[in-house]
Formats: structure tokens, sequence, C-alpha cells
């Protein structure tokens, strides 16, 4: 059976050197959640706002040198990773984050949520 995405995504952050992604458990991130929960290399570290794991992730990047990851969940999760992402990118640590969006047969039609990610996360 062939991979789903988010199971190909956790693979590649795997093979990167990533051990954990902060992040709030939400709808639109169940997939990467779940592929998580099957690799037995990379962790799900809950936390109780966006916010919170783009600074955890930050923190662990300038600590370790390895790339630090967290996930937001389409709409205020994306908004609520900004300035975490900010810190970590005005410290020059590497982070990566994953940002789920709503479905894309959605996009445009001003969808429950809907954020421009490429905006956004522009700068």
């Amino acid at each position: 059976m062939a991979k789903k995405i988010a199971e190909q995504l956790i693979d590649t952050l795997v093979e990167s050197g990533v051990e954990r992604i902060y992040a709030v458990t939400g709808d639109s991130l169940n997939e990467v959640n779940e592929a998580v929960r099957k690799n037995h290399k990379i962790q799900w570290i809950h936390v109780r706002h966006e916010e919170t794991g783009a600074y955890a992730a930050a923190a662990e990047a300038q600590l370790t040198g390895r790339i630090g990851c967290c996930a937001g969940s389409s709409g205020p999760g994306h908004v609520h990773l900004i300035n975490g992402l900010y810190d970590a990118q005005r410290s020059g640590a590497p982070v990566i984050a994953i940002a789920s969006t709503i479905p894309s047969g959605e996009f445009g039609t001003e969808y429950f949520q809907e954020t421009n990610t490429i905006k956004l996360f522009n700068d």
C-alpha cells in the first residue's frame, strides 16, 4: 500500500533529524498526528497554544543545533505560530513549521478559517 503524504512528510522529518513536533492537535492536522503515532522515531509534543509550540521548536533548535519543528492547524493556528517563528528567524534557529490548510477545493471561497498561508509566512 502506498504511503500517505503525511507519512512521507514524517519520514522526511525523521531522516532530517527532527525528533519532536510541538503542536496543538486540530482537525486539519489529524493525518500528520496519526503518521507520528505510527512512526516510533518522532514524538508529538502537545502544547496548549501554537505560539508555545513555535517557541519550543525555536528553543530546541537553538539549544541543540538541530532542526526544530512545530505545527499549526488552519486559520488561527497559522497566526499563532508567527511570534515563535520570528524568534527562530531572528536567532538563526532552523525551524520547520507545518501549516495545515483547509481542503484545496475550498481555496478562495472564504471557507471557515481560511488564511492566505503563502502571504502570511512570506517574511
